[in-house]
């Protein structure tokens, strides 16, 4: 079990950041009515996706070791996404502060939320108080 104070942070950087998904997610349910294939998908999974936020916020703060490792590896591989002609990859599971470059037809984003939920975790495994 490991509780320190960035597992408190992490805490509450999860549970802003859900805040923050619902409030983004509730504007986009204007596109609801029109919404079709995977963009209706996407609409119908916000829900579930924010409340796995939650849980592992909750889990986090009891300390428990392997959602803390969990989160860790979810944020790190959410901190680079690429569009290379036509072909994308950036997983986004919730907030999302990102900054992107564009060069031709490809572009690469960083997520700076991301970064700091993995300097928190790593910090927190590492921690000992």
């Amino acid at each position: 079990m490991i509780q320190n104070r960035y597992t408190r942070i992490a805490f509450y950087a999860l549970i802003v950041a859900s805040i923050l998904s619902v409030l983004v997610s509730s504007s986009l349910l204007t596109l609801l009515p029109d919404a079709e294939g995977v963009t209706l998908l996407l609409l119908l999974l916000t829900p579930l996706l924010i409340f796995i936020n939650l849980f592992v916020a909750y889990k986090i703060r009891q300390g428990k070791e392997s959602f803390i490792k969990l989160a860790f590896w979810l944020y790190v591989i959410q901190i680079v996404g690429f569009d290379i002609g036509g072909w994308a990859f950036s997983l986004l599971l919730g907030f999302a502060f990102h900054l992107s470059w564009a060069i031709g037809e490809s572009s690469i984003t960083i997520n700076f939320f991301a970064i700091l939920m993995s300097v928190l975790l790593f910090k927190a495994m590492k921690s000992e108080t």
